[in-house]
C-alpha cells in the first residue's frame, strides 16, 4: 500500500469514526476544528453522513411503557419463594437460561435477516468523489460518482441562478471527446444525474465542474458560461 492510499484509508476510518460518535469528546472537538480547513476531511465527513442519512430517518423512536421496569424486575426476580420450597437463585434456574438462550437466538436470527435485506436494499456505493471548488477555494459541491457513469450531486452551499439560466454540470474523462454534459438544475439541489448515459466507470483525478448556462442547458453541447465550481476525483478506497 502507498502512502498516498494509506492517508486515505486512515482519513476515511477517521471520518467514519466520527460520524458514528466512536470518538471521544476531545478527539471529536478536534475533527470539528480540522474541517474548517481541511477539505478533504470535510468531503469524507459529508459522504460518510449521506451514507447513514437513510437509516437516521428510518429509525422511530420508541418510547417504553409505564410499566416496564416492573416487568423486567418480575421476570428477572421469578415466583416468590413458598415456605416448602427456596427460591432457586438466577444463576442456576435452567428454565431461565434454556429461554435466555432461546430468546438470544431468535434475536441474532432477525438481526442476520435484517442485515441481509439491507445489504441488498443499499443503495450502490461510489467509486470516486471530487470536492468542487470555486475561485475563493471554498468548497461548494462535492460530487460522488458511480460505477456506471452516474454522479449525484450534494451542494454544500447555495448557488444564485439567476432568472433564464441554469446551472450544468459536466465532466472531462477524455480530451480528445472533450467535456460531457452530465445533467441541467434550476437551482443548486441534491440530485443523482447522467443515469444511464454510456460513460465508462470514473477514473483518478477526472475532472468535474458546475458551469452557469441558459435555462435549457448549453446549446453547443461544450460549457459557454461561467465556471463556478470544479474539482478532480480521487477513487474510493475498498
Amino acid at each position: 500500500m502507498t502512502d498516498q492510499s494509506q492517508d486515505r484509508e486512515e482519513l476515511q476510518a477517521l471520518a467514519g469514526e466520527y460520524v458514528l460518535g466512536l470518538l471521544e469528546d476531545t478527539a471529536a472537538r478536534e475533527i470539528e476544528r480540522r474541517m474548517a480547513e481541511d477539505a478533504p476531511l470535510r468531503a469524507a465527513v459529508v459522504a460518510w453522513r449521506e451514507r447513514f442519512v437513510e437509516l437516521d430517518q428510518s429509525a422511530q423512536p420508541v418510547s417504553p411503557s409505564i410499566d416496564l421496569w416492573d416487568r423486567i424486575a418480575r421476570d428477572v426476580a421469578g415466583p416468590a419463594a413458598s415456605p416448602s420450597k427456596p427460591r432457586q437463585k438466577l444463576w442456576s434456574n435452567l428454565a431461565f437460561w434454556r429461554s435466555a438462550a432461546f430468546a438470544g437466538a431468535a434475536a441474532s436470527l432477525v438481526l442476520a435477516a435484517v442485515s441481509i435485506m439491507a445489504l441488498q436494499q443499499a443503495p450502490p456505493r461510489p467509486v470516486a468523489v471530487a470536492v468542487l471548488q470555486g475561485d475563493d477555494a471554498v468548497p461548494g459541491a462535492i460530487i460522488e460518482a458511480f460505477a456506471d457513469g452516474s454522479v449525484r450531486l450534494v451542494p454544500l452551499r447555495a448557488i444564485d441562478v439567476p432568472p433564464g439560466r441554469a446551472l450544468q454540470v459536466w465532466t472531462l474523462w477524455d480530451r480528445a471527446r472533450g467535456p460531457v454534459p452530465l445533467g441541467v438544475l434550476a437551482r443548486a439541489e441534491q440530485r443523482r444525474l447522467a443515469q444511464d448515459n454510456g460513460l465508462p466507470r470514473p477514473i483518478d483525478q477526472q475532472l468535474y465542474e458546475i458551469t452557469l448556462e441558459p435555462a435549457n442547458g448549453s446549446p453547443t453541447g461544450r460549457p459557454t458560461g461561467p465556471i463556478l465550481y470544479k474539482g478532480l476525483a480521487s477513487t474510493a478506497i475498498h
